[in-house]
C-alpha cells in the first residue's frame, strides 16, 4: 500500500473516531440536560450509557475512604447477573478503586491477567478482568471514583477516547455533586433562617404583648390617679400599681439588654463576697407574696452545713434564682414551690434546687426551654405569658459564673431546676461552714422599704438634658435640703462649674452640645477638684471605666433609685461639710 493510501486510511480512522466521540458526547449531553429526571436518575442513565459504549457489565459511582479502608457503592448499574447494589461496602484495598483513587490519571486495564495488575487483590477478590475509571473531586477534595468493569477482558482494548469519555463523565458528576451539595446547604441555611425569623417574629409579637401589658396598667392607673373623684385609697392603689408595673417593664427591658450583651460577649461579671443565706432571703422576700397570692406553699430549706459566703456575682445569682422561682410559681396552679440549698463537701459543689408541683414538661419540651425565644410550646406564651428569654438567659448567666443550670421534669407532676457551682478552690480555699441560719448575720432589708431621707445642706449642679429627669432629680434633691442649679448640656455645666465650686455635681453621661464625659474631662483639665458623679443609662464595666477615665468620682445608673441617690448625695455633701468645718477651724 502506498504512502498516500496509508495517509488516507489514517485520516479516515481519525475522522471516524472524531465522529464516534461526537456521538458519545451528544448522547451524554442528552442525558444530563433532561429536565424531567432527577440528578440521581441522570447519574444512573449516564452509567448505563457508559456500560453500553465501553462494553462493560457494571458501571459504578463510589465513595472511597482510605482511612477506614472502605469503598461504598453509591449509584450502580449492572448489565448482567452480577450482584451489586447501592449501599454495598467493600474493603478498599481489595478493589481497583484503590488504584484509581490514589492516581492522578484515568486507570484503564483492558485485560487484567496480562497487565501489571494481574496479582492485585481485586483480580482474585472480585474476579474483574477489565476496568476503567477515574477519581472525582468535590470542592477540591477527592470524593470517590466513577468506574466501569467486566469479568472478562474487553474485546477491543480501551482507547484514549474511552479514557476521555470516562474523564468527561467524572468531571460532570463532580460539578453536579458540588452544585447539589451547595443547593442542599442553601436549603438548610434558608430553612434555618426561616426558622430563626419565625422564632424572632413570634418573640417580637410576644414581646410587644409583654411590654404593652404593663404599659396599659401604667397609663390606665395614671389616669385614675389624676381623677380627683377617686378616694385616697383608690389613689394609693393606682400609684402602687403604676410602681409595680413600671418595675415589671424595667425587668423586661433589662432581660432583653442582658441577653443582647451575652450574645455580643459584653456582659460584665463582677465577683465579690456573696452571702448565700442573704441572697436566698432576699429572693424569698420578693417571691413569697406571689406564691401566697396563688394559694401556693413556698418553702426554703437549707441542707446545713453550708458555706457562709463564696466569691461570685450576687446580682446575677439572685437574677437566676428569681427567674427560676417566678417560673415555678407561674407554672404551678396548686401545691407548692420549694427551694433547697445544699453543699457537697466531697465535690465542693454548691446547689440551689427549685422544685414545683406544676404542669411539668415532656422530654421534647425540656430540650427547647433553654433556647432563646423559645418556650415549652406555642400555647405556653398564650396561656402564661413571658418572653421566652428568661431560662435561656439564666442558662448563659450560669455558664458565665462557671456554673450549670439543669432541668428534670415529668408532665403533670412538676419540674426541678438545679443551679450548681463547682466552687473554685483558689477563690474559696477553705469555706467557713454555717450550721444554722441563726449563725448568719446580715441586713435583711430587701430594698422595698421607704427611702430614708437625710437632712443635708449644700449646693449641687445637676447637668441633665431631659426636662422630666431634671424635674424628678431636682425634686428628690431639694426634698433633702440641697440647693440645685440646672444645666441642660455639658458645655453649660463646664461654664457654671468654672464660675463656682459646687459641693457636688451630677453629670449625665450623654447630652447634646457636649457629653458628660467630655465635660468632666474639661473640668478636670482646668483643675476643678470638686466631687462629680456621672448619671448613665448603661451599667457595664466599660461605662464605669469611661466614667473613671473622664475623672468622675462615682456614678449612678438610670432609672434613678431614690435611696441610692440619697446615699451617694449624703456621702459627698458630708465630705464637703467636713472640709468646710476643717477650714474654719484652721482659720
Amino acid at each position: 500500500m502506498s504512502d498516500s493510501s496509508e495517509q488516507e486510511r489514517s485520516g479516515e480512522m481519525v475522522e471516524e473516531a472524531l465522529l464516534e466521540q461526537g456521538k458519545r458526547i451528544r448522547a451524554l449531553h442528552e442525558i444530563i440536560s433532561r429536565p424531567d429526571i432527577s440528578f440521581d436518575q441522570q447519574i444512573d442513565e449516564t452509567l448505563r450509557l457508559g456500560c453500553r459504549l465501553l462494553h462493560t457489565e457494571i458501571g459504578k459511582l463510589g465513595r472511597q475512604d482510605p482511612e477506614k479502608n472502605k469503598s461504598e457503592f453509591l449509584n450502580t448499574i449492572v448489565m448482567s447477573d452480577l450482584t451489586a447494589k447501592r449501599g454495598m461496602v467493600l474493603p478498599l484495598d481489595k478493589t481497583f478503586c484503590n488504584v484509581t483513587f490514589s492516581s492522578l490519571e484515568t486507570i484503564a486495564i483492558s485485560h487484567v491477567a496480562e497487565s501489571e495488575f494481574k496479582y492485585h487483590p481485586a483480580a482474585q477478590f472480585l474476579g474483574m478482568q477489565s476496568y476503567i475509571g477515574c477519581s472525582i473531586h468535590v470542592h477540591g477534595k477527592k470524593f470517590g471514583t466513577v468506574n466501569f468493569a467486566n469479568r472478562t477482558p474487553v474485546k477491543k482494548p480501551f482507547t484514549e477516547a474511552d479514557k476521555d469519555l470516562v474523564n468527561l463523565i467524572g468531571s460532570w458528576i463532580s460539578v453536579m455533586m458540588e452544585r447539589q451539595l451547595e443547593a442542599e446547604e442553601l436549603k438548610k441555611m434558608k430553612e434555618a433562617a426561616e426558622s430563626a425569623n419565625q422564632a424572632k417574629s413570634a418573640f417580637l409579637a410576644n414581646m410587644s404583648h409583654e411590654i404593652r401589658t404593663p404599659l396599659t396598667s401604667i397609663i390606665g392607673f395614671a389616669d385614675v390617679a389624676l381623677d380627683n373623684e377617686q378616694s385616697e385609697a383608690q389613689h394609693l392603689h393606682a400609684l402602687q400599681t403604676i410602681r409595680r408595673s413600671s418595675d415589671h417593664l424595667l425587668n423586661l427591658i433589662n432581660e432583653i439588654l442582658d441577653f443582647s450583651k451575652i450574645e455580643a460577649g459584653e456582659l460584665d461579671i463582677e465577683k465579690s463576697t456573696v452571702h448565700i443565706t442573704q441572697i436566698v432571703t432576699e429572693v424569698e422576700s420578693i417571691v413569697r407574696g406571689q406564691a401566697t397570692n396563688k394559694g401556693l406553699d413556698f418553702t426554703v430549706d437549707y441542707a446545713f452545713p453550708l458555706p457562709d459566703k463564696i466569691q461570685s456575682d450576687s446580682l446575677r445569682i439572685k437574677q437566676i434564682l428569681l427567674n427560676l422561682c417566678n417560673n415555678a410559681i407561674k407554672f404551678t396552679d396548686s401545691g407548692s414551690v420549694r427551694m433547697l440549698i445544699r453543699h457537697d463537701a466531697v465535690t465542693n459543689i454548691l446547689s440551689f434546687v427549685v422544685k414545683d408541683t406544676g404542669i411539668g414538661m415532656t422530654p421534647d419540651q425540656t430540650n427547647k426551654i433553654f433556647k432563646p425565644f423559645k418556650q415549652a410550646d406555642a400555647s405556653t406564651s398564650r396561656r402564661f405569658g413571658g418572653t421566652g428569654l428568661g431560662l435561656s438567659l439564666s442558662k448563659r448567666l450560669a455558664k458565665l459564673l462557671n456554673g450549670e443550670l439543669e432541668v428534670s421534669s415529668e408532665i403533670g407532676t412538676g419540674s426541678v431546676f438545679t443551679l450548681s457551682f463547682k466552687l473554685d478552690a483558689s477563690e474559696n480555699p477553705q469555706p467557713q461552714l454555717t450550721h444554722g441560719s441563726n449563725e448568719v448575720k446580715f441586713d435583711r432589708d430587701n430594698g422595698n422599704v421607704a427611702a430614708v431621707l437625710p437632712l443635708l445642706t449644700g449646693e449641687i449642679l445637676l447637668a441633665e438634658d431631659n426636662d422630666l429627669n431634671q424635674q424628678l432629680i431636682m425634686m428628690y434633691l431639694e426634698k433633702i435640703g440641697a440647693r440645685v442649679t440646672l444645666a441642660c448640656n455639658g458645655a453649660i455645666a463646664v461654664t457654671l462649674a468654672q464660675q463656682h465650686t459646687y459641693d457636688l455635681i451630677y453629670m449625665d453621661m450623654q447630652m447634646p452640645i457636649m457629653s458628660g464625659s467630655d465635660a468632666v474631662k474639661k473640668l478636670r483639665e482646668s483643675h476643678y477638684s470638686g466631687p462629680i458623679v456621672m448619671l448613665t443609662a448603661n451599667a457595664t464595666l466599660e461605662d464605669r471605666k469611661l466614667c473613671k477615665q473622664a475623672g468622675s468620682n462615682d456614678f449612678l445608673t438610670k432609672p434613678i433609685v431614690r435611696q441610692k441617690l440619697y446615699d451617694v448625695t449624703a456621702t459627698y455633701l458630708k465630705r464637703a461639710a467636713t472640709a468646710v468645718e476643717a477650714k474654719e477651724r484652721q482659720g
